[in-house]
């Protein structure tokens, strides 16, 4: 009996939190539209490292996989190998299964664009707002600025 009773209220103690993970995944889910990127180089400017208008997805399911797809808007397509690789500098994308703790949304990353996020935990911290989703970086290492330390800040709006 003792073991019962400890095991609900374990139960009870654990399940509001995972609740509330759950819900939340299912509020962040659908099509999200990137309508602003920027980056606070630490000790610099705020840049936007894919210009005023980039391009960019996120795909969110309730059941906690998420997908990131961020390109810059002046992307033309590319005439030889140079340019075929010059193109990957505008872009990012990255897919995995997330959870979420809180405004915490780590994405356990298992495809990557350039591969050097691939098995990585990328951590944000976000805020949803009706249909306008703010995603925020710890500060940490650019991919961008290499040898820099940065705090990204993504704005998405909802697609209906």
């Amino acid at each position: 009996m003792r073991f019962f009773a400890l095991a609900v209220v374990v139960y009870c103690y654990f399940t509001p939190g995972l609740a509330f993970a759950q819900d939340t995944a299912r509020q962040l889910a659908g099509s999200w539209k990137l309508t602003s990127w920027t980056i606070q180089i630490i000790g610099g400017d705020v840049t936007e490292p894919f210009g005023r208008n980039p391009k960019g997805r996120a795909l969110i399911t309730p059941d906690g996989y998420a997908a990131f797809v961020i390109a810059a808007a002046d992307r033309k397509p590319a005439a030889n190998d140079a340019e075929s690789a010059a193109l990957l500098k505008t872009l990012m994308v990255y897919t995995g299964p997330f959870t979420i703790e809180d405004d915490k949304f780590t994405t356990k990353v298992d495809i990557s664009w350039n591969e050097l996020l691939t098995g990585q935990d990328q951590v944000r911290f976000f805020k949803l707002q009706g249909d306008k989703l703010t995603i925020r970086t710890g500060e940490q290492a650019s991919a961008v600025y290499p040898g820099k330390k940065v705090v990204g800040t993504l704005t998405w709006e909802r697609e209906r």
